[in-house]
């Protein structure tokens, strides 16, 4: 396997609602910052790895999703694959393109991920996100779940009440968080929430299902990111470039496994093994945060705070800007947005900006050596169904 492959283009279109803006016209935004920032043109690409969530649901496009989207904008002739693995899809192509340039297959892949969301009907919209699970063995919701909410709300509620029963964590506690991420949003140009929020507003909020506020929740979101991953000499040379130290995808355990690491534990200890690096290694962190439930289970699943440290971490504001170990600077899903198939790649477009020292006003201090990125999907019998980390740097 080669080790020297970089990320050498990033790029994205804003996160938001755009019920009148195509899956295509999303991607070309996206595509062209990003071919643009790697200083390449589409004719340099040898093949795309698209990701995508929910289009044959939202707009019954199916099968060739990005063959679809690739045609016009001149990605066509050359291998696409189509990943779907629920939030983590961008994740997973990310994955799959650092594969297929580290086996020597190809020198450059685009991943590309995509996601169309919103739709005036909102039960059509809520009740695709049920096929993020087992849809014969689904998990306990309430009333109203695939309706008015997408049914993860419900499985974010209970993660959330266990964090209170088993780890000393308080509603104000997360409401800190969420809010951090949110006033974190507020700098990033791409980002679906930009109006930042305290803690006080974040719990006085819209009660989804208790204790979950809206704001503690990511929002339903469209939008498209792009990354160039890369061997040619030339871009592995560039200081602009970021090397990919680390790519790992792991999946639920066996039922009859009960005691073996989840998927994202899995998925991070793999990713600093093979970069022969470990959490405190890391500069700052991307991790997944549908809810602010998932991103304090991601803390310690990644092995970044201990179990049982987790509202200490938030009293001493350890995962803010100006702390030991920054999480989700972007504003993470709660505050940039979640479009599924795209968030995994966003998450890597806002890491490569900081460890480039690119990220204007949202630059950490002293953010320039490693970054650790994880994120999940789906559920198989209540646990997490997949997860990808990536461990990037300048080693």
């Amino acid at each position: 396997m080669n080790g020297h492959v970089v990320v050498s283009g990033v790029g994205m279109s804003p996160f938001g609602k755009f019920l009148d803006t195509s899956m295509k016209d999303l991607a070309r935004v996206a595509v062209d910052a990003a071919l643009a920032d790697a200083g390449i043109g589409v004719g340099d690409v040898q093949a795309m790895v698209f990701s995508n969530a929910l289009a044959g649901l939202i707009t019954g496009q199916e099968c060739i999703r990005g063959e679809v989207v690739g045609y016009p904008l001149g990605l066509a002739g050359i291998p696409i694959h189509n990943v779907e693995n629920a939030c983590a899809s961008g994740g997973n192509a990310l994955h799959l393109a650092w594969m297929a340039v580290a086996s020597g297959l190809y020198d450059t892949v685009l991943a590309l991920g995509v996601e169309k969301a919103n739709h005036e009907d909102r039960q059509r919209m809520f009740s695709a996100y049920s096929a993020g699970a087992d849809v014969e063995e689904a998990f306990k919701t309430g009333d109203g779940a695939g309706v008015d909410r997408s049914p993860f709300v419900d499985r974010q509620a209970a993660l959330a009440a266990a964090l209170f029963d088993e780890r000393g964590v308080t509603l104000e506690g997360l409401a800190r968080v969420a809010s951090r991420s949110l006033q974190s949003a507020r700098l990033n140009p791409f980002a679906h929430r930009r109006f930042g929020a305290t803690p006080e507003a974040v719990l006085a909020a819209r009660t989804v299902v208790a204790p979950l506020t809206v704001l503690m929740s990511s929002p339903v979101s469209d939008g498209a990111a792009a990354v160039v991953v890369t061997s040619r000499p030339e871009a592995v040379a560039s200081g602009r470039s970021v090397r990919i130290l680390a790519s790992q995808l792991r999946t639920r355990p066996p039922k009859d496994r009960p005691d073996a690491p989840n998927a994202v534990e899995a998925s991070s200890r793999a990713a600093f093994e093979q970069a022969g690096l470990g959490p405190e290694d890391m500069d700052f962190a991307e991790v997944h945060d549908a809810s602010v439930a998932y991103e304090l289970m991601a803390w310690t699943d990644v092995g970044l705070c201990a179990h049982g440290e987790e509202q200490r971490w938030i009293d001493e504001g350890v995962t803010e800007a100006g702390g030991r170990m920054p999480v989700n600077r972007s504003g993470g899903l709660v505050g940039r947005g979640h479009a599924l198939g795209a968030s995994g790649l966003a998450q890597i477009h806002d890491a490569v900006a900081q460890l480039r020292g690119e990220a204007g006003p949202l630059q950490l201090p002293g953010a320039n050596r490693h970054a650790v990125v994880q994120i999940g999907g789906g559920v198989v019998d209540w646990l997490t169904a997949a997860s990808t980390v990536h461990v990037l740097g300048h080693d």
